[in-house]
């Protein structure tokens, strides 16, 4: 199955996403801003998501942002 990060994934479409392909057997890497908003998603952690945190709106933290999602799951 593959490796698939889905920003937005705490609430909405993102979520029903994440959702979804956990069901379908996909490795699945949510994203959050900022580590509090990952309560949300807890009961997709618990079924094997993984997380990446960072800000979208800032060059730095998409750089860092890639290179969590990059080591996750090697």
């Amino acid at each position: 199955m593959s490796r698939i990060f889905i920003t937005g994934s705490v609430d909405g479409l993102g979520r029903a996403a994440a959702q979804t392909l956990l069901d379908e057997g996909h490795q699945v890497i949510l994203h959050a801003r900022e580590p509090g908003r990952l309560a949300a998603v807890r009961d997709l952690l618990d079924r094997g998501a993984q997380a990446a945190i960072g800000d979208l709106s800032d060059v730095q933290q998409i750089r860092q942002l890639a290179e969590q999602v990059n080591r996750l799951g090697r």
